[in-house]
Formats: structure tokens, C-alpha cells, sequence
């Protein structure tokens, strides 16, 4: 029962940034939509990217695009999603290096016989 709450505690915390990501995602949009003020929610989207501000190229990669949709999908990617996979495979490398520090710090109890 216990490793069963733990895999469900990792899932979880592996989730949250992707939940992160759709909340801002679905907030600017409504934001657009219902045409109210965006700069607090921008805000969020940016200090949600900026750790990762150093990975992005300065300049446009794709160039000019035309359709406003294509450009929306690139923006919330490059400032949302992609900082999403990069939060979760950080927060991955740590669970996963907590769980053998762990596993070697029992090992070497279990071979020294202290409890």
C-alpha cells in the first residue's frame, strides 16, 4: 500500500508543471477572449518560462508566420510547454536520485546490521 501512495505522489508531482502550463494556457485565452487586461497574467506565463529564458534562441526560428493560431500554438509552447517538460524531467532527476540515496543509504545499514 505504501509504494502504492508513493507511485501516485511521484505521478503527481511529476503532473503538476503540465497543470501549471494548461492553467496559464486556458487563463490567457480566456483573458483574449473576454478582452480583459492580460499584463497580470502574462506576468505569471513569464515568470513561470524565465528559468529556462537561457534555452531559447534570441531570434525568431520560424520565422514570419502568417496565421495568428500557428503563432499562439508557437509562443505558448516555447513559453509554457516546453518549460513544462523541462520542470517535470528536473523534478524527475531529483525523485529518481532521492529514491538511490535512499535505496544505498538502506543497503548499507542492512550490511553494517544498524537499524
Amino acid at each position: 500500500m505504501k509504494k502504492l501512495v508513493m507511485v501516485w505522489t511521484t505521478r503527481l508531482v511529476l503532473l503538476s508543471p503540465f497543470v501549471a502550463a494548461a492553467v496559464l494556457t486556458v487563463l490567457v485565452i480566456l483573458c483574449d477572449r473576454l478582452h480583459l487586461r492580460r499584463e497580470h497574467v502574462a506576468g505569471y506565463v513569464f515568470l513561470f518560462g524565465a528559468p529556462w529564458d537561457w534555452l531559447l534562441p534570441d531570434h525568431d526560428p520560424f520565422g514570419q508566420v502568417q496565421s495568428r493560431w500557428l503563432e499562439n500554438l508557437i509562443v505558448y509552447a516555447f513559453l509554457l510547454w516546453i518549460p513544462a517538460v523541462l520542470y517535470s524531467g528536473c523534478l524527475w532527476l531529483l525523485l529518481r536520485s532521492v529514491r538511490l540515496w535512499a535505496g544505498r543509504d538502506s543497503r548499507q545499514r542492512q550490511s553494517t546490521g544498524v537499524r
